[in-house]
Parts: C-alpha cells; sequence; structure tokens
C-alpha cells in the first residue's frame, strides 16, 4: 500500500496552513474598517480590534493602516486616529452596532433591485454576501437620505434566495434599511416598535409560538461605495412568516394580510368603494398574501361592510368574531399615546390568521410620533383623541362593555408602560445611548443639518407629559 512520504505531509500542511491564513487576511481586508475618504473618517466594529488598547496594525484593500486608540475606557464613547501608509490621518470610530458595506456598479434606483456586493459584521456574525437593493418608500423618496429595501442573494445572479439571522432577529433574506432622516433624532420609530412589542402579543401566541405582532428594529450603520450614509434602522417585514398566518389549502383562502397604504375609505372604515377583484388594490388597501385568486377582497370587503353598514344589534353581537376586540384597544391605546395620526387607515396592517378567525392589526412607520409628523415637523398638538370608523363604532355600540375594557386597559398600560416618568426615562435613556456611542456625531458628519442637542429629548419628555394627562382626562370620561 502506498503512503505518502513524510516530508510531503508537512509540505501539504505548511501549503493548508498558508491557504488558510489568507483566507484570514482576505476576510479582515474585506470586514476590519470602513473608510470614507470624502469625510476623513473610518468605522470599525468592535469585534475586529485585537484588544482595547495601544497601537494596532491592520491591512485594508492591500494598504497597512495604523490603529492608534485613545486612552479613554469607553472605546465607543472616544474618537480614535486611522493612519495609512502615506501618513493620512482618518477620525476612526468604533461601533458596537452592525457595520453594512455595499459595493454597487450602477445608480441605486426606485425599481428593480440592483445587485450588490455586501459586507456585514456584528458582534457573532462576519460574512460577504450577495444583495439586491432599490430604494423604498414613498414621500420619503424626496429625502436626500434614502431608505433601501434589500434581498439577500446565494449567487451574484440573484436566482436563489439566502437566509440570514441579523442581530438576533428572525432568519431571513428580505430586510429593510430605514433612513429615519425624518425623525429630528433618530429614535421615535425605534421606540415606538419596541413599546409595542410590550404592550401586544398575538391572541394565537400557543398556536403559533414564533408569531410577532410587530417588526423587531436594531440600530446600524451604512456605506455605500465607501461612503457613509449614516445612522440606520434595521427591521424586519410585515409579512406572513413574521406574523405566522396560515398558508393556503387547496383553493381555501387561510391566513390573509392587507397593507392600509392610502386613505380611500375602507383602510379607515369611513367608506366602502366598489370592489374589483381584478385589481391588486382596494379601498386604501394593499394585498400582500395570499398571492391573489378570483375573489382576493370579498372578505375584507363582507367586514367592511358588516362595520358600516350592521345594525347595532348585528354589529353587537358579531364584532368580537370578526375582529379581536383585545387588538383594537391596545391598538388605539397605543396610536393615541403616541398621537401617530398618520396610522389611523395607511401605515397600518390588517391580517387574519387563518380561515374564521377574527382580523388584527399590526403597526406600521411610526415615524410620525411623539410630538411630530411624518415629514419630522413638530406638531405640539396633545389634546386631541385619534379614531377610525372601527374605533367610533365600538364607541358608539359599546359591544360587551367596551368602553370599560379600553379604560381599564389604559389603567393598566398608565401603571406600566405608560407610566409617565418610565416612559421619559426610556427617551431619555435612547437619546444619552446613541450620543454617548457618538452615533450623532457621525450623522452630522454626514448629513449637516442635523441636530441632536439636549433639546429635542426635553420637547419629547414635556410633550409626553401633556399628552398622558390628556388621555387620562379624555379616556377617562368616555360613555359619559
Amino acid at each position: 500500500m502506498y503512503t505518502t512520504p513524510n516530508y510531503m505531509n508537512r509540505f501539504i500542511l505548511f501549503v493548508c496552513c498558508l491557504f488558510f491564513v489568507a483566507s484570514c487576511n482576505a476576510q479582515s481586508d474585506i470586514q476590519s474598517i470602513a473608510i470614507d475618504d470624502s469625510l476623513s473618517m473610518a468605522v470599525m466594529p468592535y469585534q475586529m480590534l485585537k484588544n482595547g488598547k495601544g497601537d494596532q496594525q491592520i491591512v485594508y484593500k492591500n494598504e497597512r493602516y495604523t490603529v492608534k486608540l485613545s486612552k479613554r475606557k469607553a472605546l465607543t464613547a472616544a474618537t480614535h486616529r486611522l493612519i495609512n501608509s502615506k501618513g493620512k490621518t482618518f477620525t476612526l470610530y468604533i461601533t458596537k452596532h452592525p457595520l453594512f458595506q455595499f459595493y454597487i456598479d450602477e445608480p441605486i434606483v426606485n425599481e428593480p433591485k440592483r445587485m450588490a456586493t455586501l459586507t456585514y459584521a456584528d458582534s457573532d456574525t462576519i460574512l460577504q454576501t450577495n444583495a439586491g437593493i432599490e430604494l423604498r418608500g414613498s414621500s420619503s423618496l424626496i429625502f436626500p437620505k434614502k431608505t433601501y429595501d434589500i434581498n439577500l442573494y446565494k449567487s451574484s445572479e440573484g436566482v436563489s434566495n439566502k437566509d440570514l439571522t441579523m442581530m438576533g432577529m428572525r432568519n431571513d433574506d428580505d430586510w429593510i434599511l430605514d433612513a429615519v432622516h425624518n425623525e429630528p433624532l433618530r429614535m421615535r420609530s425605534h421606540l415606538s416598535y419596541q413599546l409595542w412589542k410590550e404592550i401586544h402579543t398575538p391572541y394565537y401566541l400557543k398556536k403559533e409560538p414564533e408569531a410577532k405582532a410587530g417588526v423587531e428594529t436594531r440600530y446600524c450603520e451604512v456605506f455605500i461605495n465607501d461612503r457613509y450614509k449614516g445612522l440606520y434602522l434595521l427591521s424586519e417585514q410585515v409579512d406572513r412568516k413574521l406574523l405566522k398566518i396560515k398558508k393556503n389549502k387547496g383553493d381555501t383562502i387561510r391566513g390573509e394580510l392587507f397593507q392600509g397604504a392610502r386613505y380611500l375609505g375602507a383602510s379607515s372604515f369611513d367608506s366602502i368603494p366598489q370592489k374589483k377583484n381584478y385589481l391588486l388594490s382596494w379601498g386604501g388597501y394593499d394585498i400582500k398574501y395570499p398571492v391573489p385568486n378570483d375573489t382576493p377582497w370579498d372578505n375584507l370587503y363582507d367586514f367592511t361592510d358588516f362595520v358600516l353598514h350592521s345594525d347595532d344589534t348585528a354589529f353587537a353581537k358579531d364584532i368580537s368574531s370578526r375582529f379581536q376586540i383585545e387588538n383594537v384597544i391596545d391598538y388605539f391605546l397605543f396610536i393615541n399615546a403616541l398621537r401617530a395620526p398618520d396610522n389611523l387607515g395607511k401605515n397600518i396592517y390588517v391580517a387574519r390568521y387563518k380561515e374564521g378567525e377574527p382580523y388584527f392589526y399590526v403597526p406600521w412607520d411610526l415615524d410620525g410620533s411623539f410630538g411630530t409628523i411624518f415629514s419630522g415637523k413638530r406638531i405640539p398638538t396633545t389634546n386631541d383623541f385619534l379614531t377610525n370608523g372601527l374605533l367610533r363604532r365600538l364607541i358608539a355600540v359599546n359591544p360587551d362593555n367596551f368602553i370599560q375594557r379600553f379604560q381599564n386597559r389604559w389603567i393598566e398600560l398608565r401603571q406600566s408602560v405608560f407610566e409617565t416618568t418610565a416612559l421619559q426615562q426610556r427617551q431619555a435613556d435612547l437619546y444619552t445611548q446613541l450620543k454617548d456611542d457618538l452615533l450623532y456625531e457621525r450623522e452630522q458628519k454626514r448629513w449637516n443639518d442635523f441636530i441632536y442637542d439636549a433639546e429635542g429629548v426635553s420637547y419629547m419628555n414635556d410633550w409626553t407629559e401633556k399628552r398622558l394627562l390628556f388621555l387620562d382626562g379624555f379616556i377617562g370620561r368616555m360613555g359619559e
């Protein structure tokens, strides 16, 4: 039997070691740092540091750099220096948030997605993959800082999707990078989504333990073609997978999902336009699931007609089997506490777990909240109550003692999530975190009209106190 000589074994081992080292160096070249020459700044993930002190040498794009760390203990709260081989100095920031770097040859447009190479690094993942990227939004398209929709792919052909778990969120191929450019402190959406998940859980959670009431969001930083784009909010999509609604069974429609995308009557329960089953939109809704069949709007049309035109007796008897009442209560208390006036028929999802089950709400696009509207403009109004046709009918008919349940739930929330001091403290803590980690500082470097002084969070705190006090009185008097 032939055996490989010892010197050949040693040679093969030597070659394998060289290949491994080269692969590691190539990986670190891609992932170790992101540099924006135009801003003379660089961002480096915390986990890429060899240690937390002293000078360090790195190689990036075949060039050697020296990292000179500040002596301050909190590395993310200090600026550092990065010096290239020619002596040019960059302001170096250490980030504990995920870093996205896209390289793309074509302009990014609204549609279709353009193929890009994405390098991604966070605390437990370092990788390079193919990604499709496009602009996302409607009114937000006019903002200079763009929101992106991204899909991950196994190859540059973009044929086969690639699922990835990012920052402890779900395993998926479809993600949103929200620019939050219209949010004065870049924190309203993130805080609002957190609050909703603490307030509400899906009523069918025992049947679907992985179902979520709303999306998860995480902060991250984005570079495109070596240009810093700023602080972003990575978000999951509201879809069948997030909610765990049932797939069709043969020709039977089971789970349903509709997005309220505009105010055209039905989505706000103000009117019921003519049904046209050959269209993908109706009454302000866009259909998201299932793939349209011959009668995609029949069930939602019938429910809308029931809300608008049933007599009081029929409404009182059947509404709880048609729409999940605890969900309605939580949703409208939530929307009113935040004062999100653009989320009453637009920027909202209506879903159904499976056939024969009630519909329920899923919130979306919560940027116009806590004393601002979708444009980012301050609207200091605190003394109004937000409703749509469904809530107005519930209050007017008061089925199953709806008003008392609404009031009792508000009392519960005021003692927990919506307790004034606790909510104000959450606002202040999030502001301090973003400020102390110098995320605001580098956001301003890229977007020089961005202002982040403490007056912004003081305004939010003051607005919140006034808003909650008004709702205490208004909700307490409902039904009188």
